[in-house]
């Protein structure tokens, strides 16, 4: 497990992740929250925000601009006809005139089906591109930095073992800090999420989403 964590660790765990991550995006009904956790753990909160940041700017730009390219036609192949109409009519009804509205979006679970969706409304790059920004960085950060408290506690040797003999690790004041306003920007994107949900996706299933 050690000489695994080690060899992603280097150049070719960043290309990895990623890859990952890339790919769960570009196929939206492949799950993709466990890339920003990895990313954190492996390469620390910084390195691993911005590699987190990199793969999902790289790929919901892709899904943009294959939508904006080929249309409905492409989006057939990466996503169903119900989940395709759902989201092409969200676009066009909210998304396109609301840069709040967008931004919100793309901070859910949602967002990599949102970027092809976007993409088939007269939206425009800069706009897409400005609320892309923000939402990766905002919605990012809290998983990337729980990674890393893991990692942090790992370092002080957190164990079941540990914590019966009354042992109990603690993260440094910094780390510490960042863990507790990582814990409530996920529930702040889960409330979110959830009121987004709740006022624009009503009729929305619950299957076939993983990301």
């Amino acid at each position: 497990m050690i000489f695994v964590i080690e060899a992603l660790s280097g150049n070719w765990g960043v290309l990895f992740v990623l890859i990952l991550r890339l790919i769960s995006i570009v196929i939206p009904i492949l799950p993709g929250t466990y890339c920003l956790l990895l990313s954190g753990y492996l390469f620390g909160l910084g390195n691993g925000l911005l590699i987190s940041f990199i793969a999902d700017f790289l790929a919901c730009s892709i899904s943009f601009s294959l939508s904006k390219r080929f249309g409905r036609k492409i989006l057939k192949r990466v996503m169903s006809r119900k989940y395709l109409n759902k989201f092409e009519n969200l676009s066009k009804n909210h998304l396109e005139q609301n840069f709040f509205l967008l931004t919100g979006f793309l901070m859910t679970g949602w967002f990599d089906f949102v970027s092809y969706g976007v993409g088939l409304t007269k939206l425009k790059w800069r706009k897409f591109i400005l609320a892309l920004i923000f939402s990766v960085i905002l919605s990012d950060l809290p998983f990337v930095a729980t990674g890393n408290g893991f990692r942090e506690l790992q370092n002080q040797n957190f164990n079941i073992k540990n914590i019966l003999d009354g042992n109990v690790p603690s993260l440094q004041k910094e780390y510490l800090i960042v863990f507790i306003v990582s814990v409530v920007l996920i529930f702040s994107i889960g409330i979110i999420g959830g009121v987004i949900k709740s006022k624009y996706m009503k009729s929305f299933p619950e299957t076939e989403n993983n990301n």
